[in-house]
């Protein structure tokens, strides 16, 4: 029987936080590279976010459910969040090898409509970026490839996408926004695929950043 994780040892968090933090210093300072969206990126980011912290199976980092037999407690590894089941696990590598595909397929087409370093400039360019970001965000919810670290690997491709499109950071990564707004949108991106929701909490969490100006 696979071995459980769900919770944060109280003693990593403050590592947690440091680890986060890194993170996103390291997918700022590449924005402007225009990486190609991978799954192993997302993969690295999961091993270096828990760096340096207990997990029950040291290979849980990076690796994905149902995958590969030389990680035995991920292959019929299933998931469930507040009672919601994820997708099954034989199911992960299928989805997620769509979930690449269709991220690049997204970036090949608004790249060359914000240069580098352009935020959007018209509302048609804004909306494209944060329609993308909440189904990125929503389809990796929704597949949560992960034993645990779900949401913060779901949010850090928010922050990749919309660092990608010249757009100041707005989602918090540690802890999870509080807003019941957010946890309903998610719900309903695991639930039923609808991200829609979504793209109106991002909207408003950008709205409120940049209300805020430059400093906050």
């Amino acid at each position: 029987m696979a071995r459980a994780w769900n919770e944060d040892r109280r003693r990593d968090r403050r590592r947690l936080e440091q680890n986060i933090l890194a993170v996103g210093q390291e997918i700022n300072a590449e924005a402007s590279l225009r990486l190609s969206p991978t799954l192993t990126t997302a993969q690295e980011w999961h091993r270096k976010i828990y760096a340096g912290t207990s997990v029950p199976v040291p290979y849980y980092l990076g690796e994905i459910r149902d995958t590969d037999p030389r990680f035995p407690e991920l292959i019929g590894y299933e998931v469930a969040v507040n009672g919601m089941p994820g997708l099954p696990s034989a199911d992960v590598p299928a989805e997620l090898g769509r979930f690449q595909q269709a991220m690049q397929a997204a970036v090949s087409l608004l790249d060359p409509q914000m240069p580098v370093g352009t935020p959007p400039m018209t509302g048609g360019d804004l909306q494209g970026v944060m329609a993308l970001a909440a189904n990125a965000h929503g389809e990796w919810i929704y597949i949560h490839p992960f034993a645990n670290g779900n949401g913060r690997t779901a949010r850090l491709w928010i922050l990749w996408i919309t660092l990608r499109y010249g757009l100041p950071p707005f989602m918090r990564l540690k802890p999870r926004p509080d807003t019941l707004f957010y946890a309903a949108a998610t719900q309903a991106s695991m639930r039923s695929r609808d991200h829609s929701q979504m793209i109106i909490v991002l909207n408003d969490m950008l709205a409120a950043r940049l209300r805020a100006g430059p400093g906050a």
